[in-house]
C-alpha cells in the first residue's frame, strides 16, 4: 500500500512539474506570431502580382507553418484570383488529397463500388465512398496534374474551377465556404455529390 501511495505521489509531482504556465504560453505565442509577421505582411502586399507570387511560393514550398498561414489566407479570401492561386499552389505541392463521393441515388449500381474499390478507396456504412490520391506533378503537354496510378490527366484547372477525372468522366468543383472543393461527379454513371478536402 505504501508503494502504491508513493508511486501515486511521484506521478502527481511529475505531472505538476510538467505543467505549462500562462506566461510560457504567452511568450511562445508572441514568439511564433512575431516570426510569422513578415510573411503575413508579404501576403498582404499592396501590389497584387507580388502578393500572388508570395502566396504561391509559401503554399508550394513553405514549411508547415508558412503553408498553413498561406492556405488559410488564400481559401478565406473573397478574391477569385487568390482562390485560383491558392488551389494551383496546393496542387503544385504534390499533395495527398482525399475525395468523398456521396451517391445521389439511395441504391447506386455495382459499378460505383467497383470504381471506389478499384482505386483503393472505401465505402462507409452510409454508402459514401472515399478515395485518396497522391499527385505526382504537372504535365505541361496535357495541362494537368497526374497521379501515381494514372498514365493520363487526373486534375485540371480553369480559373478557380477544378476538374477531376474519376470513374469514366470528369467532374467540376468549386471552392465552398469551408475551404473545400465541392461539386458533382458521375462515377460510372452514378451521380454523386463530391468533396475534395484541401486541408493539410
Amino acid at each position: 500500500m505504501r508503494r502504491l501511495i508513493l508511486a501515486l505521489g511521484l506521478t502527481l509531482a511529475s505531472a505538476a512539474n510538467a505543467q505549462v504556465t500562462l506566461d510560457e504560453l504567452d511568450a511562445a505565442a508572441d514568439a511564433a506570431d512575431g516570426s510569422m509577421e513578415e510573411f503575413r505582411k508579404r501576403l498582404n502586399d499592396p501590389d497584387p502580382d507580388r502578393a500572388l507570387a508570395v502566396l504561391h511560393l509559401m503554399v508550394s514550398k513553405g514549411d508547415p507553418d508558412q503553408r498553413r498561414m498561406a492556405i488559410r489566407h488564400g481559401l478565406q479570401s473573397t478574391d477569385r484570383a487568390i482562390h485560383a492561386t491558392t488551389i494551383r499552389a496546393i496542387l503544385d505541392s504534390e499533395p495527398t488529397l482525399r475525395v468523398t463521393f456521396d451517391p445521389v441515388s439511395a441504391e447506386p449500381s455495382i459499378h460505383f463500388a467497383r470504381a471506389i474499390n478499384g482505386n483503393g478507396g472505401v465505402i462507409d456504412e452510409d454508402g459514401t465512398g472515399s478515395v485518396t490520391f497522391k499527385l505526382t506533378g504537372y504535365d505541361e503537354d496535357g495541362a494537368c496534374w497526374t497521379h501515381t496510378s494514372y498514365d493520363r490527366c487526373l486534375m485540371r484547372m480553369r480559373g478557380d474551377e477544378v476538374s477531376l477525372l474519376f470513374g469514366d468522366s470528369w467532374g467540376n468543383y468549386q471552392l465552398n465556404g469551408a475551404g473545400q472543393l465541392e461539386g458533382q461527379q458521375a462515377v460510372n454513371q452514378n451521380l454523386t455529390n463530391a468533396v475534395i478536402d484541401l486541408s493539410e
